[in-house]
């Protein structure tokens, strides 16, 4: 028995790769950044270089994810999808910003 073809909508992909960037970025800027933060003012060395490298990337996936879903959202391509990666990224920074400026820190 040969296995059946799996049909991925080519609509679909760049809008999956936009939901995939997304949570790899929030990801990789909720979990570097504390330890970073934290690394930078131990003051026992400069352990900090690799998780400033981690946030880096970790934001220019977010920068990637945002206008991935914006492309797809103008061309119509998943539109469920491309927002979904949008308020993956959005929701993160709203809740820095409310907390910031509720005065309750993150």
């Amino acid at each position: 028995m040969s296995a059946p073809d799996v049909y991925v909508s080519p609509t679909r992909v760049p809008a999956a790769i936009a939901v995939l960037l997304a949570v790899l970025g929030v990801a990789g800027v909720v979990l570097s950044l504390p330890i970073g933060i934290s690394a930078a003012l131990d003051g026992s060395g400069s352990g900090a270089g690799l998780y400033t490298v981690l946030v880096g990337l970790s934001a220019l996936a977010l920068l990637a994810a945002v206008v991935l879903a914006i492309v797809c959202l103008v061309r119509g391509l998943s539109r469920y999808l491309a927002g979904l990666a949008l308020l993956l990224v959005v929701v993160p920074i709203l809740v820095v910003v409310v907390s910031v400026l509720t005065g309750s820190g993150a």
